[in-house]
């Protein structure tokens, strides 16, 4: 498991180190984000749904003025850095727990473990996946 978490980490990292040079591409990520958002907006406006729609034209005015690439992927290198950080808390709260010995510790650790290493291996794979959309 360490293994895996370290290697997620390498990768994170390496993915942050790419973020220079696909920042002067065009905006591409940040038309895909508005573009989603789009689609979120018809929907809610289909469904009647003001609350929503006013959200979500915020939401999407936020993009049009104030996106760039970079941005979005700082974000995303952002959340794969919060949750290495977790991860990281999670493995040590689980060794902890192996140290003492309480099984059932030991179970609700390990479990919450797989669920921060899961996640971080999310948004790893969103961040790869923003970085490919730049290099297409």
């Amino acid at each position: 498991m360490k293994n895996r978490v370290v290697n997620v980490a390498f990768v994170a990292l390496l993915a942050g180190l790419a973020l220079p040079s696909m920042a002067s591409a065009a905006e591409a990520l940040c038309e895909s984000k508005a573009s989603d958002i789009r689609q979120q907006l018809e929907h809610a406006q289909s469904q009647g749904n003001q609350q929503r729609v006013e959200g979500l034209q915020r939401a999407l005015d936020a993009i049009e003025n104030n996106c760039t690439n970079e941005s979005v992927l700082n974000d995303a290198t952002d959340e794969v850095k919060a949750s290495l950080a977790e991860v990281q808390e999670r493995q040590a709260d689980f060794e902890e727990a192996l140290s003492d010995g309480d099984e059932d510790d030991i179970q609700k650790r390990r479990v919450k473990l797989e669920e921060a290493t899961q996640e971080l291996e999310t948004h790893t794979q969103e961040l790869n996946a923003l970085q490919s959309q730049l290099s297409d």
